[in-house]
């Protein structure tokens, strides 16, 4: 016998349908845990397995050693991102001491809780525990690429709480005020983590606000009132999880800087969209509509504009040699398998996030207007899980259409669509009628078509984060910091000798150059860096790139510089050489090569400094 942990019944198993019940019963019961389990196996398969020199670890690592040492957020480094993305890093690290593994252990434990969270967002808004556990699986084995597993983690904990709070709130007032308390505390963390994501989660929240002011059941006063309420809670929430934050950067003296780039963040990202719209139409950046919005955030923050380049010509690869969306007729033309399959990951999301958001307005507005409390909430449920990942889909589809960035999004939106399509099969399951038939037909067969796109395309990339990591190894490459992982022999063999080129020609200490980004560098051979902002390539540089690291250079007289060859955008002019072939010129007349490895050249400087 067991209890059903959702009705409270006693549940004895009687023939296949009592022991899919009884089974039921207990995944929603222990599904938590269970994922956990799966994740702690799956994950230990590939856990040391890989090292990308260009991968977003290194930088996490260097940003939170500084932090370690006292530098201040924004002001003496530039974090790229708000501060809880480094933080906890540097806590860990004061514990342990910087250790990329340890470090690696962190982002594995991120893409559990987003699958945890994930499996009790499907499980409240379905009821159904084993159709949630498959959920949650589905998301602990495409974690997205590690190190950013952030991105996956908010919308996912933004949803589930929006969910608790607003659309099955619980029925004692204490626990309802509580969750309103937590909505807010988890839109605080959202925008401690990433500002843009945080924006339209603000939106998500004031609309639920307002539209519960019209929600079936209750007086209009009491609605007015516990809408108000929520509000008040919810600020309340946000303000208490800034607070230590603003604090620290009130004592410090970086509190202007702090509350600056809240302002810039919607300037910049306007920029950007000027600049994806030029790339849609193939015409030029608006150079002078680019420089006005430059400029305005260069007058509200300082530290997070200057960062950007002046517009520059077209290049090669893209309007502004970024990398560019495939054609939507690649779904079928591809050369290649995994051709067809990624232009099939970047578009079907598009169609398929439509079909949700139509359903899930259609839904609300018929239980608006029949005042059915069902279908508002399941109309509701939908939208908020819908909104919160739709809050990803710009950095993928407008910004970056890569692997990294499309797995950072399914995860949030896979909880959305296994919400629908189980809201859907059962509506239809219990109406036995011809148009919820199809809308549960519909929507199953999204939800199968998406999983199926979603793994061809990412399953096979380690980039997705995938286990897929394993075809590194079995050689072993230590380098310090904790680098202790398993590569190909000849990635490890390079590994080793960039690492003693660095060594023999640097001591412990010395700040080294690496560019345009491998900061990964940095950490393994544990030189520090001396740029503010260790990112940059063809799209970031500027036109007076070259002149500025030359006269950083000719300061800081680096023992050591590491220029990466690869084609960071997926083109040719994205190759350093072609796009800073002044900065180029002057290491090769000023500096002597160590070697080259794989693609990352060695200078050193010359005893007579050229």
């Amino acid at each position: 016998m067991a209890v059903d942990p959702g009705k409270g019944q006693t549940l004895t198993p009687h023939g296949p349908a009592g022991s899919l019940r009884l089974a039921d019963a207990r995944a929603a019961r222990w599904g938590a845990l269970v994922l956990a389990a799966v994740a702690i196996f799956y994950y230990g398969l590939y856990f040391t397995n890989g090292l990308n020199l260009g991968g977003e670890g290194g930088t996490t690592a260097v940003l939170a050693m500084r932090l370690m040492e006292g530098e201040r957020p924004h002001l003496d480094t530039f974090l790229g991102y708000n501060v809880m993305w480094f933080w906890p890093v540097a806590w860990i690290f004061e514990i342990t001491g910087p250790h990329y593994l340890v470090m690696r252990g962190y982002f594995f434990g991120l893409c559990t809780l987003t699958a945890i969270l994930g499996f009790f967002c499907v499980r409240r808004v379905v009821g159904s525990g084993l159709y949630a556990l498959a959920a949650g699986i589905s998301l602990v084995l495409v974690p997205g690429m590690i190190f950013r597993n952030y991105m996956g983690l908010l919308p996912v904990a933004m949803g589930l709480a929006l969910v608790a709070a607003f659309v099955y709130p619980p029925a004692r007032t204490r626990n309802r005020r509580v969750l309103y308390a937590v909505a807010g505390a988890v839109l605080g963390l959202v925008f401690l983590v990433r500002i843009e994501v945080g924006y339209p989660c603000v939106v998500i929240w004031a609309v639920l606000l307002v539209v519960g002011i019209f929600a079936p059941g209750g007086t209009l006063v009491g609605r007015l009132k516990e809408s108000a309420l929520a509000g008040v809670l919810g600020l309340a929430g946000l303000v208490a999880i800034h607070a230590p934050f603003l604090a620290d950067a009130h004592g410090r003296g970086y509190a202007r800087d702090f509350y600056n780039q809240y302002q810039a963040i919607p300037g910049l990202l306007r920029w950007e969209l000027e600049k994806a719209f030029a790339r849609a139409v193939m015409e030029p950046a608006p150079a002078a509509i680019t420089a006005a919005a430059k400029e305005t955030a260069r007058e509200t923050a300082p530290a997070v504009a200057q960062t950007q380049p002046a517009p520059q010509a077209p290049a090669a690869g893209g309007i502004d040699g970024r990398r560019k969306r495939p054609a939507v007729w690649e779904i079928v033309t591809g050369e290649r398998s995994r051709d067809r399959y990624f232009a099939a990951a970047v578009y079907l999301p598009v169609l398929v996030a439509g079909g949700l958001v139509l359903g899930a307005a259609l839904a609300g507005l018929r239980g608006l207007v029949a005042r059915d409390a069902r279908d508002w909430r399941e109309g509701l449920a939908v939208g908020v899980l819908a909104g919160c990942a739709l809050t990803l889909f710009p950095q993928y589809f407008v910004f970056r259409p890569d692997t990294p960035h499309i797995t950072e999004f399914m995860a949030p939106f896979q909880v959305a669509l296994f919400c629908a399509a189980g809201l859907a099969v059962r509506r239809a399951v219990e109406a036995r009628r011809p148009v919820p038939v199809v809308f549960a037909a519909a929507a199953g067969l999204a939800l199968v078509v998406s999983e199926w796109v979603h793994f061809g395309h990412a399953w096979p990339k380690e980039s997705a984060g995938t286990i897929a990591a394993r075809k590194n190894g079995p050689e072993i490459f230590e380098g310090l910091n904790g680098v202790r992982v398993r590569l190909r022999a000849d990635r490890a063999d390079a590994y080793r000798g960039l690492q003693d080129a660095i060594a023999k020609n640097s001591r412990p200490g010395e700040k080294i150059l690496v560019l345009p980004y491998s900061p990964t560098i940095h950490l393994m051979a544990d030189r520090p860096a001396y740029l503010w902002d260790l990112y940059t390539d063809n799209t970031m540089a500027g036109r007076d790139f070259d002149e500025t690291r030359i006269r950083e250079i000719e300061k800081y007289r680096p023992p050591v510089v590491v220029i990466d060859h690869r084609d960071i955008n997926d083109s040719e002019a994205s190759r350093f050489p072609n796009w800073a072939p002044v900065l180029y010129a002057y290491l090769n007349e000023h500096y002597e090569s160590a070697g080259r490895f794989l693609t990352n050249e060695v200078f050193v400087r010359r005893p007579d400094g050229g």
